[in-house]
């Protein structure tokens, strides 16, 4: 059975169960079952940490316990801290020191629960990345809603009249607000929005500014058993989500050893494939695999531009738990700008665990064993990357 279907089985039962187990309960009896769930959760992450049918080199094993703690912190925020979409806030979920799911380090990654019931205003500055992509998606972790589960609408913010520094002002809501210039349609099943913002240069290229904001007045938000348990309870479901889900990608990447394979966001949205690729954003073309080298060897990646103008491409290699390197102090990841072109147009990377004296070098931090992936955005039909074993 693949994990995410493993998975969507797991969160029905387990929502059942705790429905059946919690209906007679007192709220401190609630809230003490739902505490010792999370913790429970969290041995169990290490437990299938330990048993991933994945490498398990030292610095792997040492990063996966490490991952388990980043995976707690981020379940908190996501789901206890930051969920009310009567209160939203819009924050940036992945940074350095928290990673999930082959992140970008050319990305900024930010998310805000919403209800499709109600009416939200974003506003702000659009800043300098060349894509600002907006998915609107079911709640992620919770299986389909109305029959489908993943990205209902896809939008980027050049597509919306902007002022002239950038200014952003654009509704989010079931039915559009009479006279408003610029309006996202939320579908009946949508909870959530997950904007990235896809730089070529973080460092030189500025930042965007936005706010999403609840439309109306609504009492201020109260802590109490009602509330907060099932946030924890759900908080703890989605380290299984999250351990299984990456799972799927290394086992799903093994026929593509050494090898991209991959198709485009929006197919995998519409095949629904599992709900971790359904949540893919539409503009996106996805092409992975794994590379595994031995001693005195590397992987030169040759990527070719498709004929059609496109907005961005880069490669990123991860560890066994879907994180990326770290590029804060080697590079670990490229893309169209600065990486070196090749006499013939086309892009020569070389993901290697030593410096192998060559253009374009992929630090691999002396790992042998990883995942890679390139990511297109706004291009048609872009070929797959090639990939071939060369000797140092």
């Amino acid at each position: 059975m693949p994990h995410s279907e493993f998975y969507l089985q797991l969160t029905e039962q387990k929502v059942e169960q705790m429905n059946d187990d919690t209906a007679e309960l007192s709220d401190s009896d609630r809230l003490a079952a739902a505490y010792a769930g999370w913790l429970d959760a969290q041995r169990a992450a290490v437990d299938w940490m330990l048993a991933a049918p994945v490498p398990h080199t030292a610095q792997d094993l040492a990063e996966g316990y490490r991952w388990a703690t980043r995976l707690a912190s981020l379940a908190q925020e996501w789901f206890v801290e930051k969920n009310d979409p009567l209160h939203p806030e819009l924050f940036v979920s992945q940074t350095p020191f928290r990673k999930l799911m082959v992140d970008n380090p050319d990305v900024t990654y930010w998310f805000c629960a919403l209800d499709s019931s109600q009416t939200y205003h974003l506003t702000g500055t659009r800043g300098e990345a060349p894509y600002v992509g907006l998915t609107f998606g079911t709640p992620v972790g919770k299986g389909p809603m109305g029959g489908r589960t993943g990205t209902l609408s896809q939008v980027h913010l050049d597509s919306f009249e902007l002022g002239s520094d950038g200014e952003v002002d654009i509704w989010l809501s079931a039915v559009r607000p009479e006279g408003v210039r610029n309006w996202i349609q939320l579908e009946p099943d949508c909870g959530q929005v997950a904007i990235r913002e896809t730089f070529h240069d973080k460092q030189t290229q500025r930042p965007s500014q936005l706010r999403v904001q609840l439309v109306g007045e609504v009492p201020p938000p109260r802590c109490t058993a009602t509330e907060f348990a099932p946030q924890l309870e759900f908080a703890a479901m989605f380290l299984t989500f999250v351990g299984h889900a990456c799972a799927e990608i290394w086992s799903g990447a093994e026929a593509n050893l050494n090898h991209f394979g991959g198709k485009s966001g929006a197919e995998h949205v519409e095949d629904q494939d599992s709900e971790l690729q359904s949540h893919s954003d539409a503009d996106m073309t996805y092409h992975g695999g794994l590379f595994r080298l031995a001693q005195g060897e590397a992987l030169e990646v040759t990527v070719v531009a498709p004929e059609l103008p496109f907005t961005y491409w880069g490669l990123t290699v991860t560890n066994p738990w879907m994180e990326s390197y770290d590029a804060r102090y080697s590079t670990t990841c490229l893309n169209d700008q600065n990486a070196q072109r090749s006499e013939d147009g086309s892009w020569r990377m070389v993901i290697a665990a030593e410096d192998p004296g060559l253009p374009n070098w992929i630090d691999t931090g002396g790992r042998t064993e990883g995942y890679m992936l390139v990511r297109w955005v706004l291009a048609e039909n872009p070929p797959h990357p090639t990939a071939r074993i060369i000797q140092l």
